[in-house]
């Protein structure tokens, strides 16, 4: 025996190679031949040669190929069809298949290349073990590493809820089972409860992902219910270890400690130093990048000499890497595809080949029966998994989601994938599980992962993906609230405007203010689509940063009001018809409470003519009050709302009517009149000269009660500074006239995007809108041709999914 390797589950797997199960060596002859010799060895060595195939790269690159032209065949077929699988499903069947094929017959050439049987190296598997270990770093890189930290407590509660119930049920049924006999392993009961209670969290956000609904509301829950469950699990099972084997659990807990603090402590603040090294908008060295791919690879080795899981610790220093731009972005751009692609396939189709078809369909005969190993295994996941459903169904409805989406998060939380695949294959090497009830159990989740997608694509609307559970809105605000605002800047015209509104909030010690800058540049030529945050990143010496007029004039303005304001300024670089998609998910992530969007129209420096009509703004514009997480407001700047240099006062008018968007331009007024004693401000509302009125969009109080009645408890009973006018008027030509005689009254009209849609104040008003999405008044006040030269802004208050869909259901 010229040599001896060493092998584990990690490096080998148990494809027809025929080997002591009980031994981890294997005999490998050296010098060895990686490739054959081609057209000379047929001639030199006839018959007595070897086939191509039977080398290692050729059999290598068969495999490789093989693998991919299957599920990406499968994959395109499905997306052709509108059937939107994760592609991990499409790697199993393929699988399956070439396992099924090559064992039609033990003859076949097929079977040599996928089964064969001499103990040659196992490039195939350690190819796509690697790939199972770059999966999980790269996961733990995408994964914002705060996320455990800022879990609410809907998150724990669901979290909670959806692992210890089937964890107690499940434990339940087995004690009564192993009472009137069992044929399993006690192991394996006990390990099939353990993964049937965890929502793995590479599962779920890998099929969150392929279905394109990671990035909302929704998918945020999903996994922080998953992190939930994953920082429970880890728990559990040293609790076990230290049950089974105090010595190795206590070890395990003190190693995984250390662990944890040195990414905390040690190589977290290492990352952020090499994003400091690196000038915005240049790729970070590839020194660091290929140095932090090896501290993987140590990080995998470690959690083995510990004796845990070994992807655990690649997953956790995955974690350590700031996601986005630059460092997390350029490990996707490097690997990711290069993986799913090409290597992490081998890893799911070669698990997949050990699949017993044959002896599954004979055990389904038994399953008609009600006996055999697969009825037991089948029923008791079906039990597990069913108390799942309704502990994660009933404790998302309890936090006030609605009944479809808790339907649809108790889908996800119960997914199956990859995680559970390996780790029930780990389990066959380490003689925990059997075969036979491995070939049952990654039939069942080839199964979930087939069927749950399309469930969940008829409970789940997609469309609302940016929409929140929660309240995000002014009117929710506390009195000395910091106010979280997100303020978008595509051109350089539009800094002076969102300077000069910020400057109306007027932020003190009682009005607080936490400012977020998104500059969104579009995408020229070959660009690269990218996210700074300038917090971390600087230009490089000597150039000049991409957004240095938006960074240098919104530090300026922080100078003046630095000690109750914060500022962070951000870099898009992404597609036009994108950009909608960076403004909401930095919204959602930052838990934003108003979006201020600039006007696609831009006026002359004399504020009398438009200079500029640019449809694209307008689109993203649109595309943001329809999925918003949180208020909007479009501003249309024509001049300067509060100027400190004169003594005048700053006249605001609120034209108000009472709808939900009303009442949210209500809140921005009285945020602004908070503490600057220069506002005068003035309230209008329009009411119908006769009694008949849209109760739907208006309150029936205001056909009795007074204006100033009705928002009494906003502004002082006493102050002067603010006026009511109750406007009495029969159609909307009656509004635009009076709008008109005050055009040039007032700096500033704010105005709700609903304002009297269904009322008379509208009446005629609606056939003539220009841009929908300012509502009838707000068009009117932005026309070309109103004979004002005043900035209006205009608010849309929050779409709330739970009260949104209530509201649906009443009016029906």
């Amino acid at each position: 025996m010229d040599g001896q390797v060493h092998m584990d589950f990690w490096e080998v797997s148990w494809r027809g190679y025929k080997t002591d199960i009980n031994s981890s060596q294997f005999c490998e002859a050296h010098p060895y031949v990686i490739n054959s010799q081609g057209v000379w060895e047929i001639i030199s060595y006839k018959k007595s040669g070897m086939s191509f195939w039977e080398y290692p790269l050729p059999n290598l690159e068969i495999i490789i190929f093989s693998t991919y032209v299957i599920w990406r065949l499968f994959d395109f077929s499905c997306s052709k069809m509108g059937l939107r699988l994760p592609r991990f499903t499409y790697m199993m069947i393929a699988g399956v298949i070439l396992g099924q094929t090559s064992n039609i017959s033990n003859k076949l050439w097929l079977h040599n290349i996928f089964f064969p049987d001499d103990p040659r190296p196992k490039v195939a598997e350690t190819l796509g073990a690697f790939g199972f270990l770059l999966y999980w770093f790269l996961k733990g890189v995408t994964m914002e590493a705060g996320t455990g930290v800022r879990i609410g407590k809907k998150a724990a509660v669901i979290g909670f809820t959806t692992m210890f119930v089937p964890l107690m049920c499940g434990n339940y049924l087995f004690k009564r089972r192993r009472k009137s006999g069992i044929s399993l392993y006690v192991t394996e009961y006990r390990l099939i409860i353990f993964m049937q209670s965890i929502s793995a969290f590479t599962s779920i956000d890998t099929l969150l992902k392929d279905l394109k609904i990671k990035h909302s509301e929704f998918g945020r829950i999903a996994l922080s219910g998953a992190m939930v469950t994953d920082m429970l699990a880890f728990i559990v099972t040293f609790l076990n270890a230290m049950y089974y084997d105090a010595k190795v659990g206590v070890e395990q807990t003190i190693f995984s400690c250390l662990f944890f603090a040195f990414m905390v402590f040690g190589v977290r603040p290492a990352m952020y130093w090499v994003i400091k090294r690196t000038p915005e908008g240049r790729p970070v060295k590839d020194i660091y990048i290929y140095s932090i791919l090896a501290f993987a690879v140590i990080s995998f080795k470690y959690f083995q000499l510990i004796k845990s899981y070994g992807p655990a610790g690649s997953f956790v220093f995955g974690l350590a890497v700031p996601h986005g731009y630059p460092l997390g972005t350029a490990f996707v751009q490097k690997f990711e595809s290069f993986n799913l692609g090409a290597i992490f396939p081998l890893f799911g189709s070669l698990t997949m080949m050990q699949v017993d078809v044959p002896w599954l369909l004979e055990e389904c005969v038994q399953l008609i029966h009600m006996k055999g190993q697969l009825y037991e295994v089948v029923s008791f996941m079906l039990f597990v998994s069913a108390t799942k459903f309704i502990a994660s169904t009933i404790a998302a409805y309890s936090f006030k989601m609605p009944l479809r989406d808790s339907f649809a998060l108790a889908l996800v939380l119960n997914n199956k994938g990859v995680f559970e695949l390996a780790y029930f294959a780990y389990a066959v090497e380490t003689g925990k599980v059997t075969t036979h009830v491995f070939t049952i159990i990654a039939a069942i989740i080839l199964l979930n992962s087939i069927f749950l997608p399309m469930a969940l694509e008829l409970v789940h609307d997609p469309t609302k993906r940016f929409k929140s559970y929660r309240k995000r809105n002014l009117g929710i605000l506390k009195d000395g609230a910091e106010l979280q605002t997100l303020v978008c800047i595509y051109k350089p015209d539009h800094i002076t405007s969102m300077i000069s509104l910020l400057d109306a909030f007027n932020p003190s010690k009682d009005s607080p203010m936490a400012c977020s800058v998104l500059h969104l540049i579009d995408i020229v030529g070959q660009a690269t689509p990218m996210f700074i945050s300038h917090q971390l990143q600087k230009p490089e010496l000597g150039s000049i940063s991409c957004s240095d007029n938006v960074i240098s004039s919104f530090r300026r303005f922080h100078t003046k009001v630095f000690e109750y304001t914060s500022i962070d300024i951000f870099t898009s670089v992404s597609m036009s018809k994108h950009m909608h998609e960076d403004i909401c998910w930095l919204a959602l992530s930052r838990s934003m409470t108003l979006i201020l969007l600039p006007f696609h129209r831009t006026w002359s420096t004399d504020r009398s003519t438009v200079i500029s009509n640019d449809d694209k703004l307008r689109m993203i514009n649109i595309n943001v009050l329809r999925r918003a997480p949180c208020s909007v407001g479009i501003f249309i700047y024509r001049k300067p709302i509060v100027e400190y240099h004169t003594t005048a006062y700053c006249k605001i008018c609120l034209i108000f009517n009472g709808g939900k968007d009303d009442r949210e331009a209500l809140a921005i007024t009285k945020r602004m009149k908070l503490t600057e004693t220069r506002i005068r401000l003035t309230i209008i509302r329009f009411n119908p000269t006769s009694s008949e009125m849209n109760h739907q969009e208006a309150d029936e109080t205001f056909q009795t009660v007074g204006l100033k009645e009705t928002v009494t408890n906003i502004f002082k009973e006493n102050d002067e500074s603010v006026t009511y006018i109750d406007k009495y008027i029969s159609d909307g030509s009656e509004t635009s006239k009076i709008l008109r005689a005050m055009a040039n009254d007032y700096d500033l009209f704010i105005v709700g995007r609903g304002c009297g849609i269904g009322t008379e104040a509208t009446s005629g008003l609606s056939e003539w809108t220009e841009f929908d999405e300012l509502g009838p008044i707000g068009d009117l006040l932005a026309s070309h041709e109103f004979p004002s030269r005043s900035s209006v802004l205009v608010v849309k208050k929050q779409d709330y999914i739970h009260k949104t869909r209530s509201h649906k259901r009443r009016s029906k």
